[in-house]
């Protein structure tokens, strides 16, 4: 059975697929792949292309990296999530910047507010991936195009507010539900038109960066969700008690809520959450429920976008939240992955991971889930949990005194378990982050070479350099580049 039968299989509820080759052979012919042709992508911001100079850029790109692949944000509502007020990308000057980086095709929305662009923004009206396309193909680059879920209700997508999702309390959040029946138009309308349009388009990458309910839920102000209609539609086709799930999500806020106010937990805090898992077992299946949903957002893409035109390339954000959530690993697991993706961009951002992980731990583990041992222990072993060794990573106490970035032994175990999870299914594509803005790790070429030399050792497929191209330091992107010339002569 083919990949593509299967995936279409997988929806009906068939799941499993054997692979005949064994894990060692398949690294091996791999590597020899690789070594004679391997992608090298690059994410970029459309404006910095504009400022800069897409031909120019992309000059740049390959003399000092060798890209072949260029990706950018067809669509970037999600950054006004992150700004105060909600309010729009702005140039260095303070000109306001487009969410809408192509021109749009009012026939395919059912809603045309939906292809708005306020005509005062800055290069609103343009087509980055139409320019760019133009001067990549002479260059034998591929372009492809990205876009992260806007989860959040900003006001900068109309319509959104009447999608929230509902929490365990019965009152309207501040992210959409992914079951709700416009969020799942939308969705179409913009694939439909971003696909269509761009018939030259080489792939397509879509992101979702939000967790699940169960630890929001925990000591938080936010509490599990959603409960509104169409969950619990597709609650019921799976048997699920959504009163028990409601019961479970209060239990585990007031759980986390007491730990914080300095109650002791008699039994100790692992034994009393395990307790309210396992009265109220309706939890776990609630965030599995939501996890599915949320991939089923990718699934329909997958299926609309071959749908439309095979030859594209599609793939998803692996966020830097499976790197250090165990939750996440639990419900949203890399082997589940091949039969409705082409390839996986996994993030492995080494220099921000201290920082990050860091206040992971301290917000979910050191004083409530963990918190029966001294943070001394705790964290050695939250680190084991994930996979890496903590001999080989930076104590609690260096992430606490300045930013420290993760060694290369970090990048190694993540693209190796992904690699070895996936299993061929699809092309898995390490994207080290380096040079990253708002982290003090002063990362230097060696650590670039190191972390790069380490994902190639783990069997990945390709790299994209960096995480966006405008962040990083040239003396970095040659090592990056030098790791690539040494593993292919190496493996040549």
């Amino acid at each position: 059975m083919n990949r593509r039968n299967f995936f279409n299989q997988s929806l009906k509820g068939i799941s499993g697929v054997a692979l005949a080759t064994s894990y060692p052979n398949f690294l091996f012919a791999k590597k020899q792949a690789a070594a004679e042709q391997m992608f090298i992508g690059t994410p970029v911001l459309p404006e910095y292309l504009f400022e800069k100079g897409i031909e120019s850029e992309l000059e740049r790109m390959q003399s000092l990296a060798g890209i072949n692949t260029v990706m950018t944000f067809s669509h970037d509502h999600v950054f006004r999530q992150y700004r105060k007020d909600f309010i729009t990308k702005e140039t260095a000057e303070g000109e306001p910047l487009t969410n809408i980086w192509v021109r749009t095709d009012s026939k395919y929305y059912p809603n045309k507010k939906w292809t708005y662009q306020d005509p005062d923004t800055k290069y609103a009206g343009r087509d980055i991936l139409d320019e760019l396309q133009e001067a990549a193909a002479p260059r034998g680059m591929k372009v492809y195009a990205r876009i992260l879920e806007p989860y959040v209700i900003t006001g900068a997508i109309p319509g959104f507010e009447e999608m929230a999702e509902i929490d365990a309390k019965g009152e309207k959040g501040n992210n959409v539900c992914f079951n709700h029946p416009e969020y799942i138009k939308y969705w179409e309308a913009v694939i439909e038109d971003l696909v269509r349009s761009h018939p030259h388009l080489h792939g397509f990458k879509f992101g979702q960066e939000r967790g699940g309910p169960l630890l929001s839920s925990l000591g938080k102000d936010k509490i599990g969700t959603c409960f509104c209609e169409h969950c619990l539609k597709k609650a019921k086709e799976r048997q699920l008690d959504p009163e028990k799930a409601r019961k479970g999500f209060l239990e585990i806020q007031k759980y986390g809520n007491a730990i914080n106010d300095g109650e002791e937990m008699v039994d100790g805090n692992f034994v009393r959450f395990l307790q309210i898992l396992f009265r109220h077992p309706d939890v776990l299946a609630w965030e599995q429920l939501w996890m599915d949903s949320r991939d089923m957002h990718k699934k329909r893409m997958f299926q609309q976008i071959k749908g439309i035109n095979e030859k594209v390339q599609v793939g998803w954000h692996i966020d830097h939240g499976m790197t250090w959530d165990l939750i996440t690993r639990a419900t949203w697991d890399y082997d589940t992955m091949g039969p409705y993706s082409d390839w996986l961009s996994v993030a492995v951002y080494f220099d921000s991971m201290g920082r990050r992980s860091k206040g992971h731990y301290e917000r979910n583990y050191q004083k409530i889930l963990f918190g029966d041992a001294d943070e001394k222990y705790s964290y050695p072993m939250y680190l084991s949990m994930l996979g890496f060794d903590p001999e080989m990573q930076p104590s609690l106490e260096e992430h606490r005194a300045k930013d420290t970035s993760f060694s290369s032994d970090y990048v190694y175990q993540e693209c190796l378990r992904a690699v070895k999870n996936v299993k061929g299914a699809a092309q898995v594509y390490a994207r080290p982050g380096f040079d990253m803005p708002g982290y003090d790790c002063d990362v230097q070429p060696e650590e670039v070479y190191q972390a790069v030399t380490k994902a190639l050792e783990a069997g990945v497929d390709g790299l994209w350099c960096g995480r966006e191209w405008d962040e990083l330091q040239e003396k970095n992107i040659v090592a990056f580049d030098n790791a690539v010339k040494d593993w292919k002569k190496k493996h040549h």
